[in-house]
């Protein structure tokens, strides 16, 4: 009898050790996101949260040209509400709330938005929340370029308790072969955004860790392994980027004014990785404060060159290198043989038939027609350009194959976590032309010829902001965020960004 009581009481202390553990997390993230200031980010972050916001407001004004882009602008301004925040690129103030939604819905709509190692498609839910709220009181251009390292570093700490999404095994029989997770998604971003947005509202402890409860039970559900295995693809994709950066916001509005919340979410029996849909040994919470604010990762971006899903995204610039290196012309190439990430072996690649705008950001031969038809990145996505009879000639003349080979990429990735294995084989004039990129351009924490130049980022962004922005206000618009830190009020980008 004493021996199973002492057995209960052990469990109990240790539960509610764990238990208050737990709690701690939440608590720890949100007095680290209140504590930090300007100064305490590292040259390298602040100049990275410059780019990720040029990028990101460049994908935005581009976005405004999709039929998804008009959808949301329309909406905001029936929503409207108090006249305190700019959808990007146009007249139209409404309140923060809607304009992060309808900001955050711009950035992502051209599948052309920067991606974070840890958490994938962060800056069109975290930089649209914390922009509104930004431009709503007034805050300084340090305070914004803050908020976003915060909100990213947060976000991206929190996935680190879960991984990615493709996970090789690592030894036995299968070594090299990936285990896909039931169940994954990009609920946790949700987070992040009320971090930005609390950090812009100066929130205190108490009211920062409700802001995260609230953002954690109000946050979208993890779709993408379901997104994966449907065709076509619809403007949800893998979940509304728009909303997410929005319920941060309310989040963090509502902390503000006292509305409380569970700060114990990571309880590890019922909590949030359970309810975001995560088995038990699905999450590892110990990452989440390892080195918190000593270590920091929410400089880690990957910019995309190319308006695409990210498992495809060096396709098209492989094709181009072979193109440019052989004098190919599109009417010579007779057959390509792509070798992708290997995710695209699920329904949302292998069978894209092309039947909805989104369907064009995931569909490898038409991203490599596109290519090949040295056509400018930010058109991509147009309407007139899918049915471009060039573009329908070459995607019914030229014979496609798509690759899927797991062990190739696994095996990579065992000995190398940022590797990809991509490969790529044209026949032209009678000859094979082969390229392989181990890794993928445009990431930040790659060796210095796989990052994306300055020059490149000005560039994208005015090539996006060309659809809306003349050349003069463009460039004035670059310079002004690439000193944003100089900047004493937001809103004077804002007004600059107005068409």
């Amino acid at each position: 009898m004493l021996l199973i009581l002492w057995g209960v009481a052990s469990y109990c202390a240790d539960f509610r050790k764990e238990k208050w553990a737990e709690v701690e997390v939440a608590r720890e993230l949100a007095s680290f996101v209140v504590k930090s200031g300007f100064t305490d980010l590292p040259e390298q972050i602040v100049c990275e949260m410059k780019r990720v916001l040029l990028d990101s407001i460049g994908c935005a004004i581009g976005g405004l040209m999709t039929e998804r882009g008009k959808i949301v602008v329309k909406l905001a301004r029936r929503l409207g509400g108090p006249q305190e925040a700019t959808v990007i690129a146009t007249n139209d103030k409404v309140s923060c709330a809607n304009a992060a939604l309808a900001n955050g819905e711009l950035t992502n709509a051209l599948e052309f938005d920067a991606l974070s190692r840890a958490g994938r498609h962060d800056a069109p839910i975290i930089i649209p929340a914390a922009l509104a709220l930004a431009e709503s009181v007034h805050a300084s251009g340090e305070d914004l370029i803050l908020a976003i390292a915060l909100g990213l570093e947060i976000s991206g700490r929190l996935k680190l308790a879960v991984g990615g999404i493709s996970t090789p095994i690592a030894e036995g029989p299968e070594k090299g072969k990936i285990r896909w997770p039931r169940v994954h998604g990009f609920s946790v971003i949700t987070l992040g955004a009320a971090a930005s947005a609390g950090k812009i509202l100066t929130l205190n402890q108490k009211e920062m860790a409700n802001a995260l409860g609230l953002a954690g039970c109000l946050c979208p559900p993890s779709i993408v392994r379901k997104w994966m295995e449907t065709t076509p693809i619809t403007m949800s994709k893998y979940g509304p980027c728009g909303w997410a950066a929005h319920v941060g916001v309310i989040s963090a509005l509502l902390a503000g004014a006292g509305y409380t919340a569970d700060t114990g979410l990571f309880n590890s029996e019922f909590g949030f990785w359970t309810y975001t849909g995560k088995a038990k040994g699905e999450w590892n919470m110990e990452p989440v404060l390892e080195g918190l604010g000593a270590k920091w990762h929410c400089h880690q971006i990957c910019y995309k060159q190319y308006p695409c899903g990210d498992c495809l995204i060096s396709l098209p610039e492989m094709l181009l290198q072979i193109m440019e290196e052989n004098h190919l012309q599109p009417d010579d190439i007779e057959r390509i043989k792509a070798q992708p990430h290997p995710v695209a072996q699920f329904t949302a690649w292998r069978e894209n038939a092309l039947t909805t705008p989104d369907d064009y950001c995931f569909n490898a031969r038409y991203l490599l027609a596109c290519a090949a038809q040295k056509i400018e990145p930010t058109y991509w996505h147009d309407p007139n350009i899918q049915r471009n009879p060039k573009i329908q000639e070459f995607l019914q003349r030229v014979e496609f194959a798509i690759i899927i080979d797991e062990k190739d990429f696994g095996l990579a990735r065992l000995e190398d976590s940022s590797a990809w294995q991509m490969r790529i084989e044209v026949v032209a004039k009678g000859k094979s032309f082969r390229k392989k990129a181990s890794y993928v351009r445009g990431a930040s924490w790659l060796p210095e010829e796989f990052r994306i130049t300055d020059d490149e980022l000005i560039k994208k962004f005015g090539d996006n902001a060309s659809r809306v922005l003349p050349l003069d206000k463009a460039n004035k618009v670059t310079r002004a965020i690439l000193g944003i830190e100089k900047m004493k009020n937001v809103n004077e980008l804002m007004k600059m960004l107005a068409s």
